[in-house]
């Protein structure tokens, strides 16, 4: 059902049934043509025996006597009949005799005789006497359809010829629209450039106008969000800031024992909400840049400079930070989109895993790509969010820590910008605990140049 709401498949069937039905037509009308031409010809090949029988009778009368009672065509049973004092003779080889009326007429005639239908040409000669020339209308007809039939073999055979050209034809008119669906469909979520339609029939242009347009609004509206985010988290962290400074000054004071939780409280809050705001700003400055200006980077010193920064957090929650890193390891990127992949994946397993909890991170090289693999051993996240959790904002339902929504879909923007690849899975048999596995492409330049002549593994703990 789905291939006849291609067009292409719509198409190739109804000129195939064109096709067809104007083969059946050619067919049918060259068959009847052939078969009647072929009929006439034998006619002319009885007038031309009766002729001949003419011409002899004019060089010896006697001659006729030669061609009386014979069958002269054995092929075509075409047989010579003289009438003798009013009676026909009878005709040596034929299968039964042909017995005729003397009275019958000259000319080109039908008749059936002994239950069998003949055609037959009668003429009277100049002395009297009358030839008649007869065929089986059996062995005419089988002559006819026999090159009838010779006439519908080229048409037959033209037909899966011109089919499969056909099909090849509306392939070739296609591909233009075909190669803007692969287009659209290896784009990314930026790229909202118009599509390219100088190649496009003129019967798609107001399709691909259309779509152009459509990218045109979308990229406005993306725009105004983005601007908005960007907008909003500078607005948002003059005010927080302040705020944070009025809450450590009420820590100073001798509060009572009463206020002292809600002022512990307030303070988490407003980490929270500068977190928020710190990840929306990082959010609006990626979505706003290209991938230009990108260099190989060492992914070790990247790497170690991001487990320091996050150590307070992980001392805070008594999380084990272990990591595995090949200090060759480089990639094509810049230091503030590396850090962001790698700071967002760690601070994201510190926050959710219960304390106590322990995080690996291990990255190598392997099967052409980099290789960044961050697991933990917390709840995780179901299969049916793992998808969701790549997108701004989202918390699956089980969520207790105090993240913001936007770390996965900071490091998931960073990914496809670089042109890698990120999948999650459960780390633990119990399909709990998360892992999140990033293949980066290698860069074109020597990884080991990057490498410190010193230090190959980092073994951080």
């Amino acid at each position: 059902m789905s291939g006849l709401r291609s067009l292409q498949v719509r198409l190739a069937l109804s000129l195939a049934g064109v096709m067809l039905v104007a083969a059946g037509i050619a067919g049918t009308v060259s068959y009847r043509t052939a078969f009647h031409e072929v009929n006439e010809l034998q006619d002319d090949q009885l007038r031309q025996m009766s002729a001949l029988a003419e011409r002899r009778h004019l060089a010896t009368p006697l001659g006729l006597q030669d061609l009386d009672n014979h069958v002269v065509d054995v092929g075509a049973r075409i047989m010579v009949q003289l009438l003798h004092k009013g009676a026909w003779g009878e005709v040596e080889g034929a299968e039964v005799p042909l017995p005729l009326a003397a009275d019958l007429p000259d000319g080109l005639q039908t008749l059936e005789v002994q239950g069998q239908q003949r055609r037959l040409f009668i003429r009277t000669l100049p002395g009297g006497e009358r030839v008649a020339v007869s065929q089986s209308t059996v062995v005419r007809d089988e002559v006819a359809h026999n090159a009838g039939k010779t006439t519908i073999v080229p048409i037959a055979v033209l037909i899966p010829v011109l089919a499969l050209a056909m099909v090849a034809l509306i392939r070739h008119m296609l591909a233009p629209v075909m190669r803007l669906a692969q287009e659209l469909d290896e784009r990314g979520d930026d790229q909202l450039a118009p599509l390219d339609d100088s190649e496009v029939p003129s019967e798609v242009l107001p399709f691909t106008a259309a779509i152009n347009r459509l990218l045109h609004r979308v990229e406005l509206a993306l725009a105004q969000q983005k601007r908005f985010v960007a907008d909003a988290a500078h607005e948002l962290r003059t005010p927080l800031t302040a705020i944070s400074l009025q809450a450590e000054l009420l820590a100073d004071l001798n509060l009572s024992e009463q206020a002292q939780p809600r002022l512990q409280s307030l303070q988490r809050g407003i980490l929270r909400a500068r977190h928020l705001v710190a990840q929306l700003l990082l959010l609006a400055r990626l979505q706003g840049r290209d991938a230009a200006n990108r260099d190989a980077v060492a992914v070790g010193f990247v790497c170690q400079s991001v487990l320091e920064d996050l150590l307070p957090l992980a001392d805070q929650k008594q999380v084990v930070l272990t990591a595995n890193v090949d200090m060759a390891c480089s990639v094509c990127s810049n230091t503030m989109d590396l850090g962001a992949v790698l700071r967002n994946l760690i601070d994201n397993a510190i926050r959710y895993i219960q304390p106590g909890g322990q995080v690996d991170i291990d990255i190598e090289y392997r099967a052409a790509a980099l290789h960044i693999c961050v697991r933990d051993n917390g709840p995780g996240v179901p299969e049916h969010e793992r998808e969701l959790v790549l997108s701004p904002f989202y918390r699956g339902a089980a969520i207790t820590g105090t993240g913001s929504g936007l770390g996965l879909a900071i490091v998931h923007n960073i990914v496809q910008r670089m042109a890698g690849s990120i999948a999650l899975s459960a780390s633990l048999p119990d399909a709990s605990g998360l892992m999140v596995r990033i293949a980066l492409p290698i860069p074109a330049t020597d990884p080991s140049s990057l490498a410190t002549p010193v230090l190959d593994v980092l073994h951080f703990q």
